[in-house]
């Protein structure tokens, strides 16, 4: 009998759902409590851009359920070129920071999502792109009463040009560019020119030093899954009041998120890349294994090319796929690695229609039905499927030990060999398929 080939019919295509946050982090005209990131330039406009409620951001606090990391969230990139020009992403004469409170009464009983009144939220530059998930810079702290009444009365001054829809400064959109003339921004993050060099004032009359990061030149490189960064803003929350107990002065009502008392804590980092687009990652985010993968590669450097849903080297195959195959994402001839063999692959002196795939090392496959199904590995999931006709994919399939494949993976993949069972003797047609998903 003549040997039937064998058929993959898509081994390297993948379906993939990505718990990104959209509308829900973005409103289009502010409220007390959002988050605004501003940017600003000595002599020049002042950008406004409204990320949404302040708690959104918050993870650190104990009992907290927020904080989950959000990748290109929001897009910026038209309004800071229109305010700064094509080159803002290297202009170090452009700073950028972060703030938001809800309110600024000292006596108020009422819970913002379980924030006290007066709680802020402010960033503090990176010194560094550092470990992604923990803080690079130095938590704010040394706050009394006093000031905390009077940094929430300056942050809501600055922000609350949102809250102007039809007066006379007009801000009523996600994104607002200012003339510098009216600029709020400039009155509570003053910046400083001395003999040529760029200084930022004390922001809110008590943050010294300034709470904005100054452009640079470059960017700041990749900083997790939201890419390389040209702005990595430490986001810290300072709570205006204790926890644990009931009334006003020092403690707060029931049902109050936990934390330190008038210290900021670190609650995760908003990143803005060259290509405008913002994103958080939240406390306690390591790198994932597709992240660590995908900066191996140097040539791949846009942020949008290093997105699991795209295909830089166009060969049809996007970053999860070739990700999950052990893929080559700089190459349009490398998809992955998969062997089709038409061999004994069981034993029973007939041979068989198979498949030898690589798969993240550690991952093991069960029956599902007639599909055989990974667990978890490194975030991603395989699913192989047999069929005898292309219609149907419920033909079974059993996967093959010891693997048949030749030659080695990459380091962190595995081969593993999976044959149709309909197919032992070759008497009829067969087709393997394998799925990745995230």
């Amino acid at each position: 009998m003549k040997p039937l080939k064998t058929r993959i019919t898509t081994y390297v295509a993948a379906t993939i759902g990505l718990a990104i946050s959209t509308a829900s982090a973005v409103n289009n005209f502010y409220a007390p409590g959002d988050l605004v990131l501003f940017f600003q330039k000595q002599g020049g406009d002042t950008v406004y851009a409204n990320l949404g409620a302040a708690t959104t951001f918050r993870g650190s606090a104990a009992g907290a359920a927020d904080g989950v990391n959000q990748i290109n969230f929001i897009d910026i990139n038209a309004t800071l070129i229109s305010a700064f020009g094509n080159g803002w992403a290297g202009d170090t004469s452009v700073f950028a920071g972060l703030a938001g409170v809800f309110n600024t009464s000292n006596t108020q009983s009422t819970l913002n999502n379980g924030d006290p009144a007066r709680t802020i939220y402010v960033s503090r530059s990176r010194s560094t792109s550092g470990t992604v998930g923990t803080a690079d810079s130095a938590a704010w702290t040394g706050f009394g009463s006093t000031a905390m009444t009077e940094m929430s009365t300056r942050i809501t001054t600055q922000n609350s040009a949102f809250a102007d829809p039809t007066g006379s400064n007009g801000y009523n959109a996600a994104q607002i560019v200012s003339p510098a003339s009216v600029s709020l921004i400039d009155d509570q993050n003053p910046l400083i020119l001395i003999s040529g060099q760029i200084l930022q004032g004390t922001a809110f009359n008590n943050f010294g030093g300034g709470v904005s990061q100054q452009g640079t030149a470059g960017d700041l490189g990749v900083f997790g899954g939201a890419g390389t960064a040209e702005f990595n803003l430490d986001l810290y929350r300072i709570l205006a009041r204790a926890t644990g107990g009931t009334g006003i002065g020092n403690t707060f009502v029931n049902g109050q998120v936990d934390g330190p008392h008038r210290t900021g804590s670190y609650e995760g980092t908003i990143t803005v890349n060259s290509a405008g687009q913002v994103s958080f990652i939240a406390i306690g985010a390591a790198a994932s294994a597709y992240d660590t993968w995908i900066g191996t590669f140097t040539t791949i450097t846009a942020p949008a090319d290093k997105l699991p849903t795209a295909d830089p080297d166009n060969d049809g195959a996007n970053n999860l796929e070739e990700f999950g195959f052990d893929g080559n994402p700089e190459s349009g001839s490398n998809s992955g690695m998969g062997q089709v063999q038409t061999v004994d692959a069981d034993g029973d002196t007939q041979k068989d229609i198979s498949l030898t795939l690589a798969v993240r090392s550690g991952a093991t496959f069960s029956a599902s039905g007639n599909d055989l199904v990974s667990t978890v590995i490194d975030e991603v999931t395989y699913r192989i499927e047999g069929s005898t006709d292309l219609a149907t994919w419920d033909s079974a399939v059993s996967e093959v030990s010891p693997q048949i494949g030749s030659g080695s993976p990459s380091s962190g993949y595995v081969f593993k060999t999976f044959r149709l069972n309909a197919g032992n003797g070759l008497n009829g047609k067969g087709f393997l398929r394998a799925t990745v998903v995230k």
